[in-house]
Formats: C-alpha cells, sequence, structure tokens
C-alpha cells in the first residue's frame, strides 16, 4: 500500500509542476472539476470550482482518490494571489468576524462560537510560535512531520493551528488553510496547537474567524 501512494504521489507531483489540475475522480465515480494545489500526510488537496471560480477547498485521503486528469491552463483562467485572496473576501462576506490571540502555552482556546453542522467557518492566522527554545514555527507547524501519538493529531506538524467542535469533539486542522470549512457537528468551537508539552512553548498567533 505504502508503495502504491509513493507511485500515485509522484505522478501527481510531476504533473502539478508542468500543467494545472482539472477533474479529480474519485473511488466512488464522483468528479470534481477544480484545480489540485497540494499533497501532502497522504492527503490531496483541491480547490474545487463553481462557476468558474474558486469554491472551496476539498481534502482526500489518497485512498479515495481513483485518479487526477491535468489539462494545459488557459492564461485568461490563470489566478494572481490577489484573485485569490479577493475570492476568499467573497466567500467571507456576510459572515460574523471575531479575532482572538491564542498563546502558545494555551492547549485549546475557547472561542465563544457556537456553530451548527454544516455551517462554512473560514480561518485567517497569523504569527509565529517556538515549541521549543530553539524551533519557531508558523500556524503550518513543523516542516517535517515528527509523528508522536502523544499529540492531538499525531500525523499532522507539531505546532500547527488545529481546531475541534465541543470539548471531545473530533480534531481538524486548519494550518493556513483560508477556504471554507464545513463543520461536522453543532458545538462549541475550540482552536488549539498540535502539542503535548506547552512548558516549553513561547508567542502567539492571530487567529480571526470567520462564521
Amino acid at each position: 500500500m505504502i508503495k502504491k501512494n509513493l507511485i500515485i504521489l509522484t505522478v501527481l507531483l510531476v504533473l502539478s509542476v508542468s500543467v494545472a489540475g482539472d477533474y479529480l475522480h474519485t473511488v466512488d465515480r464522483k468528479v470534481y472539476e477544480g484545480k489540485m494545489v497540494a499533497f501532502k500526510f497522504d492527503t490531496v488537496y483541491f480547490n474545487v470550482y463553481k462557476f468558474d471560480k474558486i469554491y472551496k477547498t476539498i481534502r482526500f485521503p489518497i485512498y479515495k482518490v481513483w485518479k487526477v486528469e491535468f489539462n494545459t491552463p488557459k492564461k485568461e483562467g490563470l489566478e494572481s494571489s490577489f484573485e485569490v485572496e479577493q475570492n476568499y473576501d467573497k466567500l467571507r462576506k456576510g459572515k460574523r468576524v471575531k479575532k482572538l490571540v491564542l498563546e502558545s502555552t494555551e492547549k485549546w482556546l475557547d472561542t465563544g462560537i457556537d456553530v451548527q453542522v454544516g455551517r462554512e467557518v473560514l480561518f485567517s492566522a497569523s504569527g509565529s510560535i517556538y515549541i521549543d527554545a530553539k524551533t519557531m514555527v508558523y500556524q503550518n507547524g513543523e516542516t517535517y512531520l515528527n509523528w508522536d501519538k502523544m499529540k492531538p493529531m499525531p500525523n499532522q506538524p507539531t505546532g500547527a493551528l488545529i481546531g475541534k467542535i465541543g470539548k471531545k469533539g473530533k480534531f481538524f486542522y486548519i494550518g493556513d488553510d483560508k477556504a471554507p470549512f464545513q463543520m461536522s457537528a453543532s458545538d462549541r468551537l475550540y482552536i488549539g496547537i498540535n502539542d503535548f508539552n506547552f512548558a516549553d512553548n513561547s508567542g502567539k498567533f492571530n487567529v480571526t474567524i470567520y462564521y
């Protein structure tokens, strides 16, 4: 299985360097039109289009992906980082906004926001933290993955921004993903840091939530 995943990863990465993604096919025969933006931790990150614009980013575990078809991009279809940010602004429009400071020594922060199942919530984070005396990270966490069962999400980078719904809810990775997250339950929203030893941490993340 590991060998198969490596082969798929190699093909996806080679193609994504030279051309833009158009269609993602899942093993249950669903087809999504859009653009592949990343492959990490056995997950394909795919920007799904709606009316030729970015609608939302969906995370597909590799075992659910049958294939990704790539086509040569048209110049008029390319988007600059400014245009992408404008699209995210459109998705945030009309939503309430809450700005919070997540200290690196705080395991979980109660956002004070009660979400409903199916609601789309967006995050925007800045700042940096130290997860030990020498290692500074941004909201994506460590560059290299260090698996540790003591972390809330062992298969995600240490120091990354994460979330959960309810005190005993399932964790989800946020990082620097600005696309909408569809809430899987109705309860209080919490944000935290993917770490287990907070005694040697310092710094903070500034997190803006659109809900």
